[in-house]
């Protein structure tokens, strides 16, 4: 696995003069004509931060949220060019970004921050990088268009690149190394806690799979066999994991069931 590189991150000014809208003026009223790609965007973050402050936006299509507790806090939107991170606080019960869902984000006002290596976006301030619920219809709103879900792009583990990094793939042939449930228990709360668990191919390959606590499904016992998850490829300091969304889980010996949505 190839990792991220930082020559990636050098700006390419007048790509992204002519990419993006740059108006002066902060107006959210209409969907903005001129609209920077994802890949362009994280361009901007060549530090460990970078607050925009003109009309630049971008829109994806949303591949991962916290509709079964899998992503607190997060949003997960991708294009033809790459994926990204949002953080937003968010009700999750409303699943008012579904997956499928087409969004447009405008960033006026939101930082670019490096988090381990990759970039994501947020609001900085009072010790959160989300973007507080009073403020989200002014930076995220939904393009309108017919929900459609992305397909998961297939790749083997020995395959991840920074490429892939917060986007929707798909690995197969896989087997959980460990028995036992999705997530570990806190000994003091006895509530499930954020936990890594390894997948492996035929190959000898190995992957860690994150499992948010707050998962509808984090007491639930790992699939058995050997089969398919879909996830975002997420990467922290040098390491790639899967995060698994919407619960796309697909082992024979051990039949997927719908979720239960969160809370």
């Amino acid at each position: 696995m190839k990792p991220i590189a930082n020559g990636c991150r050098l700006v390419l000014f007048g790509l992204l003069l002519t990419a993006c809208d740059k108006a002066t003026g902060l107006d959210y009223d209409a969907l903005p004509e001129s609209i920077c790609t994802i890949a362009q965007l994280k361009l901007l973050c060549d530090g460990q931060s970078h607050t925009i402050a003109d009309q630049t936006s971008v829109r994806g299509i949303v591949t991962a949220n916290n509709r079964y507790g899998e992503f607190p806090g997060q949003l997960v939107i991708e294009d033809a060019t790459g994926g990204i991170a949002i953080a937003a606080d968010y009700p999750a019960a409303d699943n008012a970004y579904p997956l499928g869902e087409e969004a447009v984000v405008y960033c006026n006002g939101l930082t670019l921050y490096d988090y381990g290596g990759k970039i994501e976006l947020g609001k900085i301030g009072d010790g959160t990088t989300r973007i507080p619920r009073e403020e989200l219809g002014k930076h995220l709103r939904k393009s309108g268009k017919t929900p459609v879900r992305k397909p998961a792009r297939a790749v083997r583990i020995d395959e991840l690149t920074a490429a892939h990094v917060d986007t929707y793939v798909r690995i197969d042939g896989v087997h959980f190394v460990e028995t036992g449930t999705w997530c570990d228990r806190d000994p003091e709360t006895g509530r499930p806690r954020t936990s890594e668990r390894t997948v492996a191919d035929a190959r000898g390959n190995r992957l860690t799979v994150r499992t948010a606590g707050s998962a509808t499904y984090a007491n639930d016992p790992l699939p058995k066999g050997s089969g398919s998850l879909c996830g975002i490829v997420d990467y922290f300091n040098g390491v790639y994991s899967l995060r698994v969304t919407g619960f796309e889980a697909y082992f024979a010996a051990t039949p997927a069931t719908p979720p239960t949505a969160y809370p």
